[in-house]
């Protein structure tokens, strides 16, 4: 499961890569965005406009397993997750994500940042939801579309994000296509070659701790 991911990006990087139309709401640059944060994602407004929106990260029950991640199978088990993929669709702005690996003889797992070679700035597709709360304030929800990892770095992280690439992203965003079966096509599998891990700070795992020391490389030895 991912549990952690940074965005180290403005938002103006984000209109511009992503190609948004407007800024609703968006959030500063984040090191360690953790379940139930709020952060900038990408999505369609009511009249299909690109825009960038903060969302909180994780659907509701939040306990649930896929509230933070969600998979393909999940997506086609559950027709409420289903209902959301055919018309609420988001791409989740991500410069990295974490993950945890034992070295040597280190008492407990370090963490390590994984990164896209090439790529500092990449969207991972995801899926939202708006509700009201009592004062009849509007909130966004999201969740991120993950798979196992069955490549690089599979003996220490179970779970990759889904990255979508240019067209992915065109085609995940596209109000009018709402064929759940085609859009899986656009969901590729994330190569070892594409991605770079290298170990920082465990205070990550600290939901209360985001620096940019999260993200610095930390000079370890791995044997």
């Amino acid at each position: 499961m991912i549990e952690r991911f940074s965005l180290k990006a403005d938002v103006s990087d984000i209109v511009e890569q992503f190609k948004a139309r407007k800024v609703i709401q968006s959030t500063n640059q984040r090191f360690n965005v953790a379940p139930t944060s709020h952060i900038s994602i990408v999505m369609n407004d009511r009249h299909q406009q690109r825009i960038v929106h903060e969302a909180r990260w994780g659907m509701f029950p939040f306990w649930a397993k896929d509230s933070i991640n969600t998979t393909k199978a999940d997506i086609r088990r559950k027709p409420f997750l289903l209902e959301l993929a055919q018309r609420n669709r988001c791409i989740i702005p991500c410069t990295g994500f974490y993950g945890a690996k034992q070295i040597g003889q280190e008492r407990d797992p370090r963490a390590m940042h994984i990164v896209m070679t090439g790529k500092p700035l990449f969207g991972i597709a995801g899926i939202f939801d708006r509700f009201r709360n009592a004062q009849g304030k509007e909130y966004h929800v999201f969740t991120m579309l993950t798979e196992e990892n069955v490549g690089h770095m599979s003996d220490w992280q179970s779970t990759l994000p889904i990255v979508l690439d240019e067209e992915g992203i065109e085609a995940w965003l596209n109000p009018k296509e709402r064929n759940y079966e085609f859009l899986q096509m656009h969901l590729p599998r994330l190569e070892g070659y594409q991605l770079r891990a290298y170990p920082v700070t465990n205070e990550v795992h600290n939901d209360m701790y985001d620096s940019p020391e999260c993200i610095r490389e930390l000079k370890i030895d791995f044997a």
